[in-house]
């Protein structure tokens, strides 16, 4: 390993991709890589490092990825009581003028 580790990184978890990339791959991550894939990882917390490594592990990928991202969902009960759609409308439900 020719490259420095940069602080905020998951060691652990690197380490797992590397040996990983060692083992499994047969292919160690060359110095070059390893930088592109720091500044991708220092993008998110420790725990989502992990979790971007281990995705890449159990789904026997060559790379990293960023996580994708899914909308927050509304509650069902936000849902169900939102009467925005009403606010332009009086008691009667005629529209407000």
């Amino acid at each position: 390993m020719s490259y420095t580790l940069p602080i905020g990184l998951n060691i652990e978890a690197w380490n797992e991709w590397c040996e990983y990339r060692k083992e499994a791959r047969r292919k160690p991550v060359s110095s070059f890589a390893a930088k592109k894939q720091f500044k991708m990882l220092l993008k998110y917390t420790e725990a989502q490092q992990q979790q971007i490594i281990d995705i890449s592990i159990s789904n026997d990928y060559t790379g990293l990825f960023d996580l994708k991202v899914t909308p927050k969902q509304a509650d069902t009960i936000d849902m169900l009581t939102d009467r925005s759609w009403a606010e332009h409308l009086t008691d009667d439900g005629n529209l407000l003028n």
